[in-house]
C-alpha cells in the first residue's frame, strides 16, 4: 500500500440558507482551508441546495465535514456517498465551483426527497458524473 494513508472521496447536499455573498465566502475561504488539509473537490450551489465531493485524506474530509455540519448556512446535511478512493477525480482543484445548476438542483432533489431514505445508487452515480461535468467545464 506505500506509506499513503487510505484517502476518502465524500459526497454530501445540504439545503443552502446562504445569500449570493456568503457562497462567494464559502468558496474563498474553502480553497485555502482545502489546500491545508489537502483535500480537493467539487462544489455545486444553486440557491436552494448545495451539492458537493471532498476528496483527500480521511481526517482532512472528516474535520471538513464536522465544519459544515456547524455552518448556520447549511441546513439539512446528508452524506450520500463516502469511500475508499485510489485515485482523485478532482486533484487539479483545492475547490472546483459552479454556481446554480438547475440539472444539478433536480438530481438533488430527487435524491433528498426520495422515500425511503436511502438514495438510489444509479442516481448518486448521475450527481457525481454533474458534478464532474460541471467541474471541467469551468476548466
Amino acid at each position: 500500500m506505500g506509506d499513503r494513508a487510505m484517502e476518502g472521496s465524500l459526497l454530501y447536499v445540504s439545503r443552502s440558507l446562504a445569500t449570493p455573498a456568503d457562497v462567494l465566502d464559502i468558496v474563498e475561504m474553502s480553497r485555502s482551508r482545502n489546500a491545508r488539509l489537502q483535500v480537493t473537490g467539487a462544489l455545486v450551489a444553486s440557491r436552494s441546495r448545495f451539492a458537493q465531493i471532498l476528496e483527500g485524506p480521511r481526517a482532512g474530509v472528516d474535520a471538513l465535514m464536522d465544519s459544515i455540519r456547524r455552518d448556520s448556512r447549511h441546513a439539512g446535511v446528508e452524506v450520500l456517498l463516502y469511500d475508499d478512493i485510489a485515485q482523485r477525480r478532482f486533484a487539479d482543484w483545492t475547490l472546483a465551483y459552479s454556481g446554480a445548476s438547475v440539472f444539478i438542483d433536480g438530481l438533488i432533489a430527487t435524491l433528498t426527497e426520495r422515500v425511503p431514505s436511502q438514495p438510489h445508487p444509479a442516481d448518486v452515480r448521475r450527481l457525481v458524473r454533474g458534478i464532474e461535468e460541471l467541474a471541467r467545464a469551468r476548466l
